[in-house]
């Protein structure tokens, strides 16, 4: 099969209703026949890249186009070769049109690759299954092997298959459990080509998003940070989104990946999503500092006065109408008053009566244990005036008296508090 062939909509159709075909066609090539010969790992992701885009996604085959103006003489004339060995009914139009096949006809191939099990049907031999891949999937798999030392109009068909893959979001975890899957993914998002950067760099932040990554290598935990980083700046609202959210699921696997974080200037930029125009992009940055406020670098700058503007941010965020930034705003305060060196910078606030204010109305469970945690760390700290614990108490005393509060680890705290009277 020519990846010429696999163009065309009644072809790929046809070959879908074959299983045992395109199955045969992912078995056979070997990491060692890649590396032996480049062109073949060129024609492979050809073949998966045609095989998972629709009309909607059409590429002109014109040599003065990409991926063909990238080719060098000696693969185009592999690719000739191709056609004039192919059936006069496969051959594509002379004048270069052709039909890729709608898009519900590309969502069924795309299911077919992100899912094709390294063990389905029998297994695949021992060579190119492995305990890391088992139930990941094949074609991410050998797409990994032939990219590894490919040519980068290869990458760039890889990165583009990858976005295909990971645009369901039930088949991003087989790109995890796929050996090679993930590596692959971070040698892509430095591609020179645009598309291409912009595609690996979605798909990797979809991928953080929506799995574990504490399932990752622990080396691609830390090379996923730098483009996830970068990608929090580009100029398209949707990937800054993706982005923060993939970021911050994976700021939470562990100090050195904050580390890596701060060290990239994440602070900077989920701050400055804040000042989008967009509200979930604002959540998104508002949820990437939460998480990062466990890191020790940004602790410290808290302790050192540093961080004044993110402190009236945080009790800006407490009144947005939106519950996730309600969250993500106390659950930062909740932590950062932890600490009874910054407990006095952020009592110096201008704004820090906000909390006051909101603790009179909040009624989500999870962000009154997140503010009532807030305030009682403050009482319990040595450095606050004793005018302030007061105030607090006071705050909370009414608070209690006239509503109550849903949480019951907020009436847990409160106890403590109030001279260990009930709180509930």
């Amino acid at each position: 099969v020519s990846t010429q062939s696999t163009w065309d909509a009644e072809f790929k159709e046809a070959l879908f209703k074959t299983k045992k075909t395109l199955r045969a066609m992912q078995d056979l090539p070997t990491a060692q026949d890649f590396i032996e010969d480049p062109r073949l790992a060129f024609l492979y992701a050809s073949l998966v890249y045609n095989l998972c885009r629709s009309r909607d996604d059409k590429v002109r085959p014109k040599k003065n186009e990409f991926p063909y103006s990238e080719l060098n003489e000696e693969d185009l004339n592999a690719l000739e070769e191709f056609y004039d060995k192919m059936p006069g009914e496969a051959r594509p139009a002379k004048n270069g049109e052709f039909d890729a096949g709608s898009p519900e006809l590309a969502n069924k191939l795309r299911v077919w690759c992100a899912t094709q099990s390294m063990l389905e049907d029998g297994g695949s031999s021992g060579k190119q299954a492995s305990s890391k891949s088992v139930g990941g999937s094949l074609v991410v798999a050998q797409l990994s092997k032939a990219v590894a030392s490919s040519s980068p109009h290869a990458k760039r068909l890889a990165a583009h298959v990858m976005k295909f893959l990971c645009q369901t979001p039930e088949h991003r975890r087989y790109i995890v459990s796929a050996g090679g899957g993930i590596r692959m993914l971070l040698n892509l998002v430095d591609l020179e080509d645009e598309s291409a950067n912009n595609a690996a760099r979605q798909a990797l932040a979809q991928v953080c998003i929506m799995t574990n990554p504490q399932l990752f290598q622990y080396k691609e935990q830390l090379d996923a940070v730098r483009p996830l980083v970068q990608m929090l700046e580009h100029k398209h609202e949707l990937f800054q989104f993706e982005a923060a959210m993939g970021l911050t699921n994976l700021l939470s696997v562990s100090e050195e990946v904050r580390t890596r974080a701060v060290q990239a200037d994440a602070w900077q930029s989920f701050r400055d999503l804040l000042f989008s125009e967009n509200t979930m992009v604002q959540r998104a940055g508002l949820e990437g500092m939460c998480n990062l406020t466990m890191s020790d670098e940004i602790l410290e700058r808290f302790a050192e006065g540093k961080c004044t503007l993110e402190l009236k941010v945080f009790c800006a965020f407490v009144h947005s109408e939106d519950l996730a930034m309600q969250v993500a705003a106390t659950g930062a305060l909740a932590m950062i008053s932890r600490y009874d060196v910054i407990a006095p910078h952020l009592l110096a606030i201008d704004n820090f009566n906000n909390l006051f204010e909101f603790l009179k109305e909040v009624e989500d469970k999870s962000v009154q244990h997140r503010l009532v945690s807030c305030l009682c760390d403050l009482v319990e700290h040595e450095n606050t005036p004793d005018d302030m614990r007061e105030q607090i108490r006071r705050a909370l005393r009414e608070r209690r008296d006239a509503q109550g509060f849903a949480s019951p680890e907020a009436r847990a705290l409160l106890f403590k508090v109030l001279d260990g009277r009930d709180a509930a």
